[in-house]
């Protein structure tokens, strides 16, 4: 694993990435407040701004746009998964999960290791935790059938592991306590899909951003991910579009969106 850069704290006029923290956390608020339709379209849109981080390819020398051959391979290997996902939905999403946890555990940022155990645990457990029913009724629409009841159950023990490792992290002052703090409430605070959207971008794709800026600097990081992350906000767009129309159904949706993250954190973990 790569050394990462130290990210120092400037305050808010000065640091761009505490900014945007900022300003994720009021759109979910508000996006909370306002329920229904709004609600799902701030969570959608909260997720697709967490696109970027994972839109180059980095290594110990740098961050490179992807290849034409590396994106075709991409774009193949995203359509096997969603496809397997389609032919077994449950078992995909545990699959899906299981591979979500270890990424954010793994995540490529600053934090301690208890931080970012705590931000896993929380991001897959803490609304079937706090929520179950609402968590069983996302897992529902998600996967097209209803879900085992121990599903649920033994998510909300990944929730409540995520919350020890929390509590750790805070109790010992380590690095990224905050955000496995903002991770935790936003579990017990708002639904599932929002909180799951607030987690994964707050508390994984924008620090992840922010030390690939630290590192490489903005110019670089903005030549190598800018190109094919507006391809893949604009695809995320039209996949939202299609299955808020009732063109697709929601279970292709998702097994489009799963297939198309899942070499990403295969990739960024080997």
């Amino acid at each position: 694993m790569a050394q990462t850069a130290a990210i120092p704290t400037r305050g808010l006029r000065h640091d761009a990435g505490a900014l945007v923290t900022v300003l994720a956390v009021a759109a979910a608020v508000v996006g909370e407040l306002a329920g229904g339709t709004a609600s799902t379209l701030v969570s959608l849109g909260i997720f697709a701004a967490g696109v970027l981080h994972g839109a180059a390819e980095e290594d110990e020398g740098g961050i490179y746009r992807y290849s034409a051959a590396h994106a075709a391979g991409y774009v193949a290997f995203a359509a096997a998964i969603a496809a397997l996902y389609l032919a077994a939905p449950v078992a995909g999403l545990v699959a899906f999960l299981i591979l979500s946890a270890w990424h954010f555990a793994d995540g490529r940022c600053d934090f301690c290791p208890a931080s970012r155990c705590a931000i896993a645990g929380v991001a897959i457990g803490g609304s079937a935790l706090f929520m179950p029913t609402q968590t069983a009724a996302v897992f529902a629409a998600i996967t097209g059938q209803p879900v085992p009841d121990f599903l649920v159950q033994i998510l909300a023990f990944a929730g409540m592991a995520g919350m020890a490792c929390a509590a750790y992290a805070i109790v010992r002052r380590q690095s990224g306590a905050g955000y496995a703090i903002i991770a935790t409430l936003a579990a017990m605070l708002v639904d599932p899909m929002m909180a799951v959207a607030l987690i994964f971008f707050v508390a994984h794709a924008a620090p992840v951003q922010r030390r690939q800026i630290a590192r490489h600097g903005l110019k670089q990081v903005l030549s190598a991910s800018l190109a094919t992350g507006l391809i893949a906000l604009f695809g995320t767009a039209v996949l939202g579009a299609l299955a808020w129309s009732g063109t697709i159904a929601i279970p292709v949706a998702v097994a489009i969106a799963f297939g198309m993250a899942t070499p990403h954190m295969l990739a960024d973990g080997l």
